[in-house]
């Protein structure tokens, strides 16, 4: 193993922080970890910042934080989950109001907070070469039909960066499509369960590490 070691940058919601495994279990970031060091042959460090429940908005703000921002300085992998809370809210705030408008809302405010979070990403990664890994949602309420709906047309817009250089997203939505019995938590059924976890992590592993 080359011991130079590679910097591993977690940042996100609930997914990131791993809620829905039993504490000191792993989520997806300890393995996806795991797997990166195996992959590349390289020790991999790791620093997380990640708060249940934070929307795209509060990961925005994460990332102006002097913190945040010297371990982007630093980091060679990036990854972040975030825009569930966002339809989350959105969900709630429609069952009260009935009014559709109020998901498509945000929807485009978390879409334009994520493009936003990616400009300030290359704005401060001064690494020649990094990788940033995103997510899509999953839908944990197959059966709602609005929800189904909200998550595609999310989904759909934030795939679409994966075209920027150095971005690729996970299609974590076809990773659970069909298995939310098996991979979501039994505890409340919209968080992962550990199998969910490292689903997660192989479909960020198999989007490769290039550059």
């Amino acid at each position: 193993m080359d011991f130079n070691p590679l910097r591993y940058l977690a940042i996100g919601d609930s997914l990131t922080v791993g809620i829905g495994v039993l504490f000191l279990d792993p989520g997806f970031v300890e393995y996806y970890r795991g797997m990166s060091q195996q992959i590349l042959k390289k020790s991999v460090f790791c620093k997380k910042y990640a708060r249940s429940g934070a929307t795209t908005e509060d990961v925005l703000k994460m990332l102006h934080s002097p913190s945040v921002t010297e371990a982007v300085n630093c980091a060679d992998i990036i990854t972040i989950t975030a825009g569930g809370d966002d339809l989350i809210n959105a969900a709630k705030e429609f069952l009260i109001n009935k009014n559709e408008e109020s998901v498509s809302h945000a929807i485009n405010q978390s879409l334009k907070n994520y493009s936003k979070i990616i400009e300030r990403i290359r704005h401060l990664d001064k690494q020649d070469q990094y990788i940033l890994r995103l997510t899509n949602l999953y839908n944990p309420f197959p059966g709602i039909a609005i929800a189904d709906e909200a998550i595609k047309v999310f989904n759909s817009s934030i795939n679409r960066f994966g075209l920027e250089m150095n971005v690729k997203v996970a299609d974590l939505y076809s990773v659970f499509k069909g298995n939310e019995r098996a991979l979501l938590s039994k505890k409340g059924g919209v968080h992962p369960n550990s199998e969910g976890y490292y689903q997660m992590a192989l479909a960020l592993s198999r989007l490769g590490y290039s550059p």
